[in-house]
This record gives structure tokens, C-alpha cells and sequence, in this order.
């Protein structure tokens, strides 16, 4: 990467965070792109060359969100650790995750706009299928995960379970309720908790 393309990336990175916290604060209808371009330390005209437009950079936003992540489970899933420890750090990750979500009034928004509901739909399909099969894999190999279980099942089942969560008031349930979902997701299949 040369010095231009790494000033550009800097620079994108500065706005996609800007946003995320702005975002998160007040939704994205109630904040301007001059508000993000100070937070960012960048010209407005910067924004418009990078995204396009604020809808553009949401989206962006929220694949960043996703990305981070997703690398965060992919380093959970490479430690060197047992299957049942890496699965509770999984569950503790997702459920900061949520609790992030739950408080931001970004996801308020997103969740209940179509564009964004299907950035999140394609993200979940194309990024997180890689790591649900190297879960998949390692629990088979460590015995945790039931061999005779066709793992394009088990990928059906974690997709169909993914609808829950896409819920527009899933972010609103209780945090019973969430933990519940969370261990039948993940747990159920196990058949209990190890």
C-alpha cells in the first residue's frame, strides 16, 4: 500500500468511526454529514467522494460494525483452547455485541430500515458463513458437535436461527430472553451445555 492509499484508508477509517459514534448516539436522520466531517477531521467533500451520500455511509457503517465482529470470532475460534471455552467466549462476545446494539440509537434505525435490514442480511451470508463452518469443523473434530449432523444442515439451521435476531423488536427483548436464543442457537446443537 503507498503513502496515497494509506492516507485514503486512514481517512475512511476516520469517518466510518465518527459516524458509528454519532450514529449511535442519535440515529442517522439526526446527524448531519458537516457533523461528521468535524468529528472526522475531514472535509464534507471527503464524505461525498468516499460514500456518496449519508444513506451510503450507514451502510458502510454497519459492514464495518459486522467485520469487526466477525474477526473477533475468527481470533476466538483460532485460540488454542477447548471447543466449550471458545463457544463461552463466543456467547459472552455476542452478547456485548447485543447489549451494544440494544443501547445505540443507530441500530433502532437500522433495524427498521429495509436497505440497511439487507446489508446486514447479505453481510451475515457472504462473511459470518465462513466462520459458522469452521465452527462447525471444530466442534465435529472435538467431538462437541454431533458427526452424523450434515454440517449444511447444521449452516440451515444457524441461518434460519440469524432470523430471530433480525427481528425488528429483538433488540428490545429482555435480556432473558436474548440469553435464551443465544444457548438454544449454540447449545441446541449440542443437546445441553458442556
Amino acid at each position: 500500500m503507498n503513502g496515497y492509499e494509506k492516507r485514503t484508508k486512514l481517512k475512511k477509517d476516520s469517518i466510518i468511526s465518527a459516524a458509528w459514534e454519532l450514529f449511535s448516539e442519535r440515529g442517522i436522520s439526526d446527524v448531519s454529514i458537516s457533523e461528521i466531517a468535524s468529528k472526522a477531521e475531514v472535509s464534507q467533500v471527503s464524505i461525498y467522494n468516499y460514500f456518496g451520500n449519508k444513506n451510503t455511509l450507514a451502510k458502510e457503517v454497519l459492514v464495518s460494525y459486522l467485520d469487526k465482529a466477525i474477526k473477533g470470532y475468527e481470533q476466538i475460534l483460532e485460540r488454542e483452547l477447548p471447543f466449550s471455552e471458545k463457544l463461552k467466549l463466543i456467547m459472552d462476545k455476542k452478547h456485548e455485541a447485543t447489549a451494544e446494539l440494544s443501547s445505540s440509537a443507530f441500530s433502532k434505525y437500522a433495524w427498521e430500515d429495509k436497505t440497511l435490514q439487507q446489508v446486514y442480511k447479505e453481510a451475515v451470508n457472504s462473511k459470518a458463513i465462513s466462520v459458522y463452518n469452521k465452527f462447525i469443523e471444530l466442534g465435529k473434530k472435538e467431538g462437541a458437535i454431533d458427526n452424523s449432523i450434515p454440517n449444511d444442515a447444521i449452516l440451515a439451521f444457524f441461518i434460519s436461527s440469524i432470523s430471530i435476531m433480525e427481528q425488528s423488536d429483538y433488540l428490545k427483548t429482555s435480556h432473558e430472553y436474548k440469553t435464551g436464543i443465544l444457548k438454544l442457537f449454540f447449545y441446541g446443537i449440542l443437546g445441553k451445555e458442556k
